[in-house]
């Protein structure tokens, strides 16, 4: 018993091994989207606190900052560009407006037709049946 008990943690242990590094990967990659969301949250905060309550120096001062940072890192430009595509991407999805009701009752119809013309083939092939 001892010798099986070796030998599947001998070829388990790999399997184990990999299974961590996809968990630890997958951490990574959910702990970075989580960081990019908090920070323009936190920054969008952060400007808008600026509106209400401070100056209009501070609100310039924290849009100059952040224009020359957009300038400077590539990193940051990156982040920024696809934050704000994913952020938009279900809007632009219904954008321009489309009537979802004619969408659907143009899906009915098209649905129908296709009963349709199935019918009409079944009964076809019936009759051919039939006849022969």
């Amino acid at each position: 018993m001892s010798v099986q008990h070796t030998a599947i943690r001998i070829v388990t242990f790999p399997f184990r091994v990999l299974w961590f590094v996809i968990l630890s990967a997958n951490f990574l990659v959910v702990s970075a989207a989580c960081v990019l969301i908090a920070v323009f949250v936190v920054y969008a905060l952060a400007l808008t606190i600026s509106y209400l309550f401070f100056p209009a120096e501070w609100t310039r001062g924290l849009w100059e900052w952040v224009a020359s940072l957009y300038a400077h890192s590539a990193w940051f430009k990156g982040v920024t560009i696809t934050f704000f595509v994913l952020l938009l991407l279900p809007i632009l999805k219904l954008w321009p407006g489309r009537d979802l009701k004619a969408d659907t009752a143009r899906e009915r119809e098209a649905m129908r037709i296709n009963d349709d013309l199935i019918a009409a083939r079944r009964r076809t092939q019936d009759q051919a049946k039939l006849r022969g």
